[in-house]
């Protein structure tokens, strides 16, 4: 249970409702999960300071559109940052966009399951510096490996992301913020 009352949309201003729902959700997504997206408890958490939850939905737009990152890319970046910290709740819904995006869940699984053989060499890196980001222990080795295939200004999106779901991740654990529905798993055994 959350360690403070979430926001009911009934408390915001009608026109600021639509901040509590899932910005992930497309209309021509093709879905082949039960994962739902809508009002989520992430934003219903940040909806207590309703100036914080405008101004993360601004700056996380900014930094999901202008990591200059595909889809598939961003999906791999901030799925290594919630596994890698621990973070249930955003593994789960980024599962979800994950497999919105057409990542096939055995790539999903490659990355809690530390099989980076299976991804393409890229994601492999990506994965790989991500792990690193967040154990603070990127050194010349691991930044090289990934600029060998990412420019400067892609390796500073990675990083902008990986640190937004970090602090993220600290902020959900602080105030206990629970799922929507049961958890997907670290190995997707409720797929």
């Amino acid at each position: 249970m959350a360690r403070i009352t979430l926001a009911d949309p009934a408390d915001l201003p009608p026109e600021k409702r639509s901040l509590l729902d899932s910005l992930s959700d497309a209309d021509d997504a093709v879905v082949d999960h039960d994962l739902e997206g809508g009002t989520l408890n992430v934003y219903r958490a940040l909806g207590r300071n309703l100036p914080i939850l405008e101004g993360f939905r601004d700056f996380g737009g900014a930094v999901w559109h202008g990591s200059d990152l595909e889809p598939v890319e961003r999906e791999l970046v901030i799925l290594a940052t919630s596994y890698h910290t621990d973070m249930r709740y955003e593994w789960h819904q980024h599962v979800r966009v994950a497999l919105d995006e057409g990542i096939s869940p055995e790539t999903i699984l490659a990355v809690s399951m530390d099989r980076l053989d299976e991804l393409d060499p890229e994601h492999a890196r990506l994965v790989e510096y991500v792990e690193h980001f967040v154990a603070k222990d990127v050194d010349d080795e691991t930044h090289e490996r990934l600029a060998a295939h990412y420019d400067e200004a892609t390796i500073v999106g990675i990083g902008m992301l990986s640190g937004l779901y970090l602090g993220l991740a600290h902020v959900l654990d602080a105030l206990a913020v629970d799922l929507e529905a049961p958890f997907v798993g670290w190995e997707l055994e409720n797929l």
